[in-house]
């Protein structure tokens, strides 16, 4: 059976029209001017995705034109992508010569449902999704979504598997646009070093002594795959309900280590400590964990850092992971000007959300559970207002402060459920309580 990633329809995409619908890679950039966005129900799939084409687009084209300008409304030149035709080879899922992201050599036989985190395998917990090791499988598309997120989002793990090259998965933020053609064109900047991708050479290995060319850290493959023939009769695919024939083996076994410092992500924000460090997503099941205020400011901080003077949006994802589980996945889309300098603001939320617990309840852990039991809702609140909180002054942060009403006074009546008057004086106290988002002179720096 041959199923060739350039003319087959695995590429989910919604229309500017509204219309949803799968394509090829060859329809995918062919229409990208009237394709609004990946309509993948996983966000790590959209990330995964947008870094694919892009990296098509690089491996096609090479680094941007000067003085690139595509609107949203452009098309991509189809002669920009001869390229791939003459290297179709390089794009089979299956057959017996070269495929797509795998290597014959593997030698590990696991359950196809490896490649997809959300689907429990071996002893994992089933939760809400119930699947039979090698019972169940994936359609051809499934499989290449999967094999798409080995360079994001791979963990660490027994035996002896190692995480992809950016270590543990970190957020990815990708500037999107209202066309694909915008979100590649936002993508599209001029990189020192474009290298070759993973699909012309699965083996690719990137070296730890010299800098990281950019087609390679963003193709490097995790995982050593191998997928197995299609078997048994039609049944329902376990990743997306599509009735078809199924994968439900595969060779699976780990490519060794390849966190390499010397890598630049251009989808993600870098800290030094004093060493540098990635964002990541923080493991929400951990005990008083279930907050996203670390490093959520900081993130909106560093993107408004951007330079340009337009709004911009992104998407912002995180995998979050404790050690070899996969716990749980997040996204967030984000408006906002660039080159507008919010730091204080965003430093004064930071500074008073952790003050916030202290004033609750003398009990730090009592406090804590209250506090971070309602933040996910005005996290929510801050991120979704973005734009706006990056433009105005400190009332509009007043504002968004104020989401916390609703919330603390409910906490108030849990902490403090008497009638007595120290009771409801108390009771008053902890429902008044929002974050101070005046900045006080001498703090603006």
């Amino acid at each position: 059976m041959n199923y060739n990633l350039l003319d087959e329809k695995w590429i989910p995409v919604l229309y500017s029209s509204g219309k949803f619908d799968h394509v090829g890679i060859k329809e995918a950039l062919a229409q990208a001017n009237k394709i609004r966005c990946i309509a993948a129900s996983n966000p790590m799939d959209r990330v995964a995705i947008i870094r694919f084409l892009l990296a098509i687009l690089y491996w096609c084209k090479g680094n941007p034109p000067e003085g690139n300008s595509m609107r949203p409304v452009d098309s991509l030149p189809a002669d920009w992508f001869s390229k791939l035709e003459k290297n179709r080879n390089c794009f089979n899922l299956l057959g017996e010569t070269a495929r797509f992201y795998q290597d014959p050599n593997a030698k590990r036989s696991r359950t196809i449902t490896d490649l997809l985190q959300e689907i429990p395998t071996g002893n994992n917990f089933w939760h809400f999704r119930h699947s039979t090791d090698e019972k169940d499988g994936l359609c051809l598309s499934c499989c290449v979504l999967g094999l798409l997120r080995l360079p994001l989002f791979s963990v660490s793990g027994l035996p002896d598997l190692k995480s992809g090259i950016n270590g543990v998965p970190p957020i990815y933020v990708v500037p999107v646009g209202l066309t694909l053609t915008e979100t590649l064109a936002a993508n599209w900047i001029r990189v020192a070093s474009v290298g070759v991708p993973s699909w012309t050479q699965p083996t690719l290995r990137p070296s730890e002594d010299s800098d990281v060319p950019l087609l390679t850290g963003l193709t490097v493959l995790s995982r050593r795959v191998w997928l197995h023939e299609i078997d048994g009769p039609i049944d329902t695919c376990i990743g997306c309900g599509l009735k078809t024939q199924l994968v439900r083996t595969c060779e699976f076994q780990t490519a060794g280590r390849l966190e390499n410092a010397r890598w630049n992500d251009p989808h993600v924000l870098y800290f030094s400590t004093p060493t540098r460090k990635s964002y990541k997503a923080a493991d929400l099941t951990e005990a008083g964990k279930f907050r996203m205020d670390r490093p959520w400011p900081d993130l909106l901080a560093r993107i408004a850092k951007q330079n340009g003077k337009k709004i911009a949006s992104f998407l912002i994802v995180g995998f979050a992971t404790d050690n070899a589980k996969n716990v749980d996945v997040w996204e967030r889309v984000v408006t906002m000007p660039l080159g507008e300098d919010r730091t204080p603001f965003v430093e004064q939320w930071r500074k008073e959300n952790k003050r916030l617990e202290s004033r609750v309840s003398r009990s730090k852990s009592l406090s804590t559970a209250m506090i971070v039991s309602v933040r996910p809702h005005v996290e929510y609140a801050v991120s979704t207002r973005a734009a706006e909180l990056f433009t105005a002054d400190d009332a509009a942060w007043q504002k968004v402060a104020k989401e916390y009403n609703p919330m603390m006074t409910v906490i108030a009546k849990s902490l403090s459920p008497g009638f007595m008057t120290d009771a409801v004086q108390r009771r008053r106290h902890i429902a008044s309580l929002i974050p101070d988002m005046q900045i006080k002179k001498g703090e603006e720096a």
